[in-house]
């Protein structure tokens, strides 16, 4: 699969700005990058997303604003692929460039902190507390608003997330750095190839072939990019989807670490446990609500 590098269409005539909301049978599932940011607010959903080097589960209520040209994708839990019509992924989206207001606008004395938090989002920023909840409030009015009111609504949503500074970063500066100076073509392909086979058996060589390169090459090429070993990777991928497995699906341990791509189950619980520190069992008892 090929590398996707996506223009969007964020301004014209009518608009500075794109926002909207869709009610979708999965999210968009392909690993790309785009010059714009992006807001990605999940209204309903869950599955597994990765912003940079981050791996993470996300469910219902996850807020992330990913930065220009930082590679991301949001991929939904295998029961949205089913094509069940009642289940559905809803979300708002809203893409920008970073001078949707003018090209000096956020250089402005009082609009630093907007810049700073525009900066930061190249590392990708999920948005966390009540600053999650007011915004989320505050971007489903977004959708229904024209005009004048709707931009500068949209310059105070993004100056009250800059004040509060209620986020966390999700990708290493290394990886940013990493990818941005090394290209990314060859681990855009790797990453798609795990990303659609991480369940089954995948093997260094399959790997190295996609890039096209020899398994000692592969493993630096790899090493240096992503700042993991290939096997690092692939079972971080493996363990961010046993994670929702674990609170949506009804396997049992050894099921889930079969499901997710592990076929010993007793590495995949030394993994888990290395991963998170806590037992895929400790990890169940945790998180779910009895």
């Amino acid at each position: 699969m090929l590398p996707l590098f996506l223009k969007k269409n964020t301004r014209s005539f009518e608009q500075s700005f794109y926002i909207g909301k869709f009610s979708v049978n999965h999210t968009y599932d392909i690993w790309h990058n785009h010059s714009e940011l992006e807001f990605l607010h999940v209204l309903h959903g869950s599955g597994t997303r990765f912003i940079g080097d981050s791996i993470e589960s996300f469910s219902s209520g996850d807020l992330v604003l990913v930065g220009s040209n930082l590679p991301h994708v949001w991929r939904s839990d295998k029961i949205y692929y089913e094509g069940v019509p009642e289940i559905q992924a809803e979300l708002i989206l809203t893409q920008f460039t970073k001078d949707f207001a003018g090209k000096d606008f956020f250089s402005l004395p009082e609009m630093i902190s907007v810049q700073e938090l525009l900066e930061d989002s190249n590392q990708g920023l999920q948005i966390l507390g009540e600053t999650r909840d007011i915004v989320s409030g505050r971007l489903v009015k977004l959708v229904a608003m024209e005009g004048g009111e709707k931009l500068l609504e949209f310059i105070q949503i993004l100056y009250f997330i800059a004040k509060t500074k209620e986020y966390r970063k999700l990708s290493s500066v290394g990886f940013v750095d990493s990818y941005q100076s090394k290209g990314s073509n060859r681990i855009n392909k790797v990453h798609d190839f795990i990303m659609n086979n991480f369940m089954e058996d995948i093997t260094l060589k399959e790997a190295a072939d996609i890039a096209n390169m020899n398994e000692t090459a592969f493993c630096r090429y790899f090493k240096s990019t992503t700042l993991k070993t290939f096997t690092q990777f692939l079972n971080e991928v493996r363990i961010g989807y046993a994670c929702r497995l674990l609170l949506h699906e009804d396997l049992n341990i050894s099921g889930i670490g079969y499901e997710c791509g592990f076929k010993n189950i007793s590495y995949f619980n030394r993994v888990f446990k290395n991963s998170l520190g806590i037992t895929p069992q400790q990890y169940q008892r945790k998180h779910l609500v009895s």
